[in-house]
């Protein structure tokens, strides 16, 4: 995984809807990964960066962000069975949707389109 530190630089130069979007987006990615078992490792990677995007949006003053950490933390930890898969995919879409809507970035697209 690359410089922790640099990363997290560069992930808090963005605005708050900007990062959450950008968490959206990885837990999305995340949720294909799991679905296709060849990515295993790719996918633990994954759910390991967005966790430290998730500890670094404390700031936000989210709880769910906070909850959702330790869910996926626990995903790392425990891992994910092969067979077992289709539940973890559904609710990465899941927190992946939550965090697009406490982004706001969905009411501005429809702001623009007007």
């Amino acid at each position: 995984m690359k410089d922790l530190n640099k990363m997290r630089e560069r992930y808090l130069k963005d605005a708050v809807p900007v990062r959450l979007g950008n968490i959206a987006s990885e837990i999305l990615r995340l949720s294909g990964w799991l679905k296709d078992a060849r990515m295993d490792a790719a996918a633990m990677k994954q759910v390991r960066m967005i966790a430290w995007l998730l500890e670094w949006s404390g700031d936000t003053g989210r709880p769910e962000l906070a909850d959702m950490q330790r869910e996926l933390c626990r995903w790392r930890r425990m891992g994910i069975p092969r067979d077992e898969r289709m539940p973890y995919v559904l609710r990465a879409r899941e927190m992946s949707e939550q965090i697009l809507n406490l982004s706001g970035l969905l009411g501005i697209t429809e702001t623009i389109r007007h």
